[in-house]
């Protein structure tokens, strides 16, 4: 029985085939592309647990392929890989939906782990219900409450708003956190035993939009073999979540006033009028105000949508909570059947690091260094080389001679393009040596 279906799109060959020949070992169902349409188009065809992303490809960079799955399908889970050179990027991807990114040369059973737990995580979502679009019953996205003090007016603000039934806006930057505030203003309604439904605005398909937010009659347009119930009427007794609701389409913004001011609307191809009982929740990462501006927001809807505006900070402004955080998604995982902790000088690398994917970066780096630690203790040297980078003190213990030919060999591997009869050559010593040494530190399985 297979333990996952896997989709790895990547243009290098050698990595194609060490992927697809190593996790068929492990019982996973393995798909490789070389390019981005290949890939989308193997993703119309089939459905795949986990994607492995590569970000430099030829045809289609890998962030506009990561944009067109998310279309495909939302709740793939998808693993981007990189060089060291592309952090930035890799960072960008985790803002529009990744789940992690891991660089070049990965070792094979760090990139094992973070699938395996992807598709564990997968599974867990779908047992709950809790997939874009789909009614929520019982749990939703888990809310952890920050010490700081701007989170505590956060909260204030939802033990006030969320008893009432008006509309509520939340602002703040990709990765803050907004759904799980949002789940959370519907746990403390008078709804919270109805219906939490999740819109994902900016991936809705323009063409479909209509459709699947009020649903359509049968043979509405070509396709629409039967009647389809939208988004909309599913969350009627309960909560509507619009997040993103910056990127809704100004064909649709009309259509979208009229309901929020009457909760009304009509199936695509019907004439009926349907109402329903619904609480509206928004959320932006843009400024609304500038993009009133720049005509790309009506302004009647801009004024209808901010009847209670909640503005959460980012974690850049919020220090007491990167620590909090850090402690709180290491407990949460129980790595080799024991406890790990962070060492004080790893907590301040963090806290001096800038975070432009704010929580969601953050869970995605304690994840990771919990997998890359190689003792009981996080130290520095285990988080990602651009958290490191932009740390204001330096590490207080000397590395070893063998951690600094690790890391000398790694450089030398990347500037050589992973080519080890090349990267031999600029080392000095032949590729058997360089093979070796590969597999002693384990830069390679």
């Amino acid at each position: 029985m297979s333990r996952g279906r896997i989709l790895a799109i990547d243009d290098e060959q050698n990595i194609r085939h060490l992927i697809e020949s190593e996790f068929t070992l492990e019982g996973f169902e393995v798909t490789t592309a070389n390019n981005g349409p290949e890939g989308l188009k193997l993703l119309d065809n089939q459905p795949f647990d986990v994607v492995l992303l590569d970000i430099k490809l030829p045809r289609m960079n890998g962030i506009e392929v990561l944009r067109r799955l998310k279309q495909k399908s939302p709740t793939t889970e998808v693993l981007m890989i990189t060089g060291y050179g592309d952090v930035k990027t890799a960072v960008e991807s985790l803002k529009l939906g990744a789940r992690e990114y891991i660089t070049k040369p990965f070792k094979l059973d760090e990139l094992l782990a973070l699938v395996k737990q992807a598709i564990a995580d997968s599974l867990d979502t779908a047992a709950r219900g809790t997939q874009t679009g789909k009614p929520q019953s019982g749990k939703g996205p888990r809310f952890v409450r920050c010490p700081s003090r701007p989170m505590q007016l956060v909260y204030d603000l939802i033990e006030k708003a969320a008893p009432t039934d008006k509309t509520i806006l939340i602002q703040g930057e990709t990765g803050v956190g907004k759904d799980v505030l949002a789940y959370q203003i519907h746990c403390g309604s008078r709804r919270n035993n109805g219906p939490f439904i999740t819109v994902d605005c900016g991936l809705l398909n323009r063409n479909l939009a209509e459709s699947e937010l009020y649903g359509h009659g049968k043979g509405a347009f070509s396709g629409a073999t039967e009647r389809k119930t939208g988004l909309v009427e599913q969350s009627h007794g309960g909560s509507l979540f619009l997040d993103e609701i910056g990127n809704i389409d100004m064909d649709l913004q009309k259509k979208f006033l009229r309901f929020l001011e009457h909760k009304r609307f009509r199936r695509v191809g019907e004439t009926k009028e349907i109402e329903v009982d619904t609480r509206f929740i928004l959320a932006t990462n843009m400024d609304l105000g500038d993009a009133v501006q720049k005509g790309v927001m009506r302004q009647d809807l801009f004024y209808r949508m901010g009847v209670i505006d909640l503005i959460v900070p980012p974690l850049r402004n919020r220090p007491d909570d990167v620590e909090y955080l850090s402690q709180h998604f290491l407990q949460a995982e129980e790595v080799r059947n024991h406890r790990l902790t962070i060492h004080p000088e790893t907590t301040q690398v963090l806290i001096e690091y800038n975070w432009p994917g704010n929580v969601r970066e953050l869970k995605s780096v304690i994840n990771k260094s919990m997998i890359f630690s190689r003792s009981d203790v996080i130290m520095p040297e285990d988080l990602p080389s651009h958290i490191l980078a932009g740390r204001k003190s330096q590490p207080r213990r000397p590395k070893t001679l063998e951690e600094l030919e690790r890391e000398h060999i790694l450089t030398v591997l990347d500037e050589a393009g992973g080519n080890q009869s090349k990267a031999a050559e600029i080392l000095g010593i032949n590729r058997k040596t360089l093979y070796k040494k590969i597999h002693k530190h384990k830069l390679f399985p």
